[in-house]
């Protein structure tokens, strides 16, 4: 019954943090531009299967660092050529527009991968048990983005606290 509670807390920690990057996002877009973008969890999306596509061809590597430079390309111009123009019309109209792109977008993927699961498997570097503990293993690529994910909230905390640009974004 231990294993499964520290197991079943290490797992529920990892997908809380996941979730973490995900809602900083939005809350750090709303917080600085009063727009509740609906597409970013599609955004998300099509970052995993832009890490998907470059893991496959090129490596797990240059996917875990192009993906997300990607698609923040992606959503600058969106916010550059088509969120500032539906922002003259205020907020119903970015609601619309928000809630719209999520469907194209999710249309867009659905498109290019289809709606089948697609087989991963991580790197052969991270592919191995981190330890076993009563009987059960717990991944060291679960590790790895345990790991990544916390070094995300502390490198966003310090830059919240610590400097000019994050002195900014709190007042905004």
């Amino acid at each position: 019954m231990l294993e499964i509670t520290l197991f079943s807390l290490l797992n529920g920690t990892v997908y809380g943090l996941l979730l973490f990057m995900l809602s900083s996002g939005l809350t750090l877009i709303f917080s600085m531009m009063g727009i509740l973008n609906f597409a970013h969890a599609s955004f998300y999306a099509l970052g995993a299967y832009f890490a998907f596509q470059i893991s496959r061809y090129i490596g797990f590597w240059p996917g875990l660092i192009f993906a997300p430079l990607i698609v923040g390309l992606i959503g600058a111009g969106v916010e550059r050529y088509a969120l500032r123009h539906v922002h003259k019309f205020g907020h119903v109209a970015e609601l619309v527009f928000t809630f719209g792109l999520a469907f194209l977008l999710e249309e867009i993927i659905q498109f290019i991968w289809g709606n089948d699961q697609r087989p991963y498997h991580g790197p052969d570097i991270l592919d191995f048990p981190l330890f076993v503990m009563f009987g059960a293993n717990f991944p060291a690529y679960k590790f790895f983005m345990l790991s990544i994910s916390i070094l995300i909230f502390i490198g966003l905390l310090l830059v919240l606290t610590k400097t000019r640009v994050g002195l900014i974004i709190q007042a905004a």
